[in-house]
């Protein structure tokens, strides 16, 4: 194991999470009439998030790992207190919020409140006959992300050191036969990019970072040292994604695994805090690393601003309209509002509670 073989607090991570939730609120809250502004890629934010968790998570179990080897702890207490932490983190505001919701009879909570309990609102929306999932649309991605924590620990845990990398580029390899294997019977579905298996690329790619981190780092800096290294990744994506080209079997079954491949680069650097002058001053400014902070609070309760706003419409028709212009500002200050109290009131002392399970 190299230097870096400890999972110590790092603010370029927290600013990549600002910058990808804001481009999911920027994808849910704004619409551009400009052609070119439609086709930026805002709603990959997901996939950033995705290559992040695949990290961080894996960089932790990772470390536990080699102590289990090492005789400083045992499987056992590595997968409860893992459990613990990822508990005392996701459940709370979650639950909080799907069983307010449910008690206040929003939308179609109690029609779809098991899929939402359960965190398999990502298999909701993949059968393609069920009606649309509403306000609860995004949550997709936090059931592929628990689904994640509950199979990949074992994984990581259970097969051997030699063996490990092989199995994370034969899952990434896998993710992406699956979806083009899927377009091919099915054709054009929602269940190619939500399903676990689906994005398991984007969170390989993720968990490949974590594993150079630890037993490839000299590897891992040859990659930063090439400053090419970013753009070039985007231009696959770029290509078939922004600026479009007639090939839907691209479009739906490889956008998030060519855009994953930018983003691998991204978080490559970010990790290992390479960024530097202007794109180090935007990852570290504070306020944006304590947005990253707060970025699940953001992201869990966007998609609800929506109905608040009409809420506000209700209320006086003659301000607040679909057209207004203080619609957009309204909805990201009240997501944010939303995600500052929940993190002061819940998210925090509970991260106080969670930080003694090491």
């Amino acid at each position: 194991m190299g230097n870096n073989s400890t999972l110590s607090y790092n603010k370029q991570i927290d600013g990549l999470r600002f910058f990808a939730v804001m481009g999911v609120l920027i994808c849910h809250f704004i619409h551009f009439d400009n052609v070119w502004f439609n086709r930026l890629p805002f709603g990959q934010g997901v996939n950033l998030f995705f290559v992040i968790s695949g990290y961080l998570i894996t960089k932790i179990l990772l470390i536990n790992k080699e102590k289990i080897q090492n005789g400083e702890t045992n499987r056992k207490s590595v997968i409860k207190i893992f459990y613990l932490r990822r508990f005392l983190r996701i459940f709370p505001i979650y639950y909080i919020t799907i069983f307010y919701l449910l008690i206040i009879d929003f939308q179609n909570t109690k029609d779809i409140w098991i899929w939402l309990v359960t965190y398999t609102t990502n298999f909701y929306v993949s059968i393609d006959h069920h009606p649309y999932i509403g306000s609860f649309n995004h949550l997709w991605s936090l059931a592929v992300e628990e689904q994640f924590y509950l199979i990949w620990p074992f994984v990581v845990l259970l097969t051997p050191k030699r063996h490990l990398e092989k199995v994370i580029i034969g899952i990434i390899l896998l993710s992406l036969i699956f979806k083009i294997t899927l377009y091919q019977f099915i054709g054009e579905s929602v269940a190619i990019n939500a399903l676990t298996i689906s994005c398991a690329d984007s969170l390989g790619f993720g968990a490949l970072i974590a594993y150079w981190s630890l037993y490839r780092e000299s590897f891992l800096q040859r990659i930063n040292s090439f400053r090419l290294a970013i753009p070039l990744s985007f231009l696959p994506f770029f290509y078939f994604l922004i600026y479009t080209r007639d090939n839907n079997f691209v479009v739906i079954a490889g956008n998030n695994f060519l855009f994953s491949v930018f983003a691998f680069f991204v978080v490559i650097k970010a990790s290992q805090m390479q960024f530097t002058s202007v794109f180090k001053l935007m990852l570290e400014n504070k306020l944006v690393v304590h947005l990253g902070k707060i970025s699940y609070g953001i992201y869990l309760y966007h998609l609800f601003m929506l109905d608040f706003y009409n809420q506000l419409i209700n209320i006086a028709p003659e301000i607040f309209n679909a057209g207004c212009p203080l619609k957009v500002p309204i909805l990201f200050l009240f997501t944010l509002a939303f995600a500052q109290i929940s993190w002061i009131a819940v998210e925090s002392p509970l991260m106080k509670i969670k930080n003694r399970f090491r």
